[in-house]
């Protein structure tokens, strides 16, 4: 059998990345981006599909009768209709653990600029070397917290929540993650609740699940101390940005760094963007996991999971039914 692959999204990594040859007959096709209503006429023809972020939901699915795999190339899984794929012998592998140190990085280059306002004097400085700032001996424009000895709360149990936790603790942050419904225990696992309220800087390092949306809204926001610092490197949805804004424009918050939002890619009139001037706000357009080392691991790995599953071997990645 000669397969179809197609690559709905190939500028979901970086030019540099190399695809590997795939070591049995095939047409390869790829574009640049597809958008909801070209899905079904790409993939058509194809055998394999293969996706960053374009989603997959089961109206797109039931119209292509000769789909029967579905590589992603990032850990999350939320993008796809799981259970129509497990009802309709689908299989969907993803890259699990693949972003782990480069996203826990990212995650405390967020907490490190949010806390030292180190950007905020560059661009102090050129607007001082335009004429727009005066010169002065001392600038006290930004409060700079120092970052060792504060206590960072992780909202997750995965593997890019254990690694920021050895980052953070090799900077002097005490670590606690959330205890989420009492599934983790052990030291340093406490309940939700109380991670909110004790914690001087959260990150939120958790998949979106029905579960996790909104997880993080006004009233934990009014739960957390004056000054709290709020990272969210995992996925928009889990924090409600109405709130979120609300808290940060009243002063309840000491700041926040998002690297996903909820509607992605970003509107340019999406709301967020009223606090985009804001020395205590940081939005980055979903590049936490594309250093060039975690993008090229991610592609070897999931055209590996598509060359298992031609060769008959059930993929170490695939997505398996979770059993009510």
């Amino acid at each position: 059998m000669r397969h179809h692959i197609v690559f709905l999204d190939q500028e979901g990594i970086g030019p540099s990345v190399k695809m590997t040859e795939l070591p049995f007959p095939h047409t390869w096709e790829s574009h640049a981006y597809t958008n909801p209503d070209q899905v079904v006429e790409r993939l058509k023809h194809a055998t394999v599909a293969m996706t960053c972020s374009v989603p997959l939901r089961a109206e797109h699915l039931r119209q292509l009768p000769r789909l029967e795999m579905i590589s992603l190339a990032l850990t999350g899984t939320d993008i796809v209709d799981l259970d129509y794929c497990h009802d309709n012998g689908i299989t969907v592998t993803n890259v699990p653990a693949y972003a782990a140190n480069t996203v826990a990085e990212h995650a405390l280059a967020m907490i490190f600029e949010l806390s030292r306002k180190v950007g905020s004097y560059h661009r102090l400085l050129r607007e001082v070397h335009l004429g727009n700032a005066p010169v002065k001996n001392i600038y006290f424009d930004f409060p700079i917290r120092d970052v060792g000895g504060r206590t960072l709360g992780i909202v997750g149990n995965g593997p890019i929540a254990h690694r920021l936790a050895a980052l953070a603790q090799g900077v002097g942050l005490r670590v606690q993650f959330s205890d989420r419904n009492g599934e983790f225990r052990g030291d340093g696992y406490v309940p939700l609740q109380r991670l909110l309220a004790d914690s001087d800087i959260i990150s939120i390092n958790c998949p979106l699940t029905e579960e996790t949306r909104d997880m993080i809204g006004a009233a934990e926001l009014a739960r957390m101390k004056p000054g709290v610092l709020l990272v969210n490197t995992a996925r928009g949805g889990i924090i409600n940005e109405a709130a979120l804004i609300e808290a940060l424009q009243a002063g309840r918050i000491g700041g926040a760094a998002l690297d996903v939002v909820e509607h992605e890619p970003l509107r340019r009139d999406d709301p967020l963007f009223a606090l985009i001037d804001r020395h205590d706000f940081i939005l980055n357009p979903h590049v936490a996991w594309s250093s060039e080392d975690a993008m090229q691991g991610l592609i070897d790995q999931a055209l590996g999971n598509i060359t298992a599953h031609v060769r008959g071997e059930a993929p170490a990645n695939a997505i398996l039914k979770v059993q009510p």
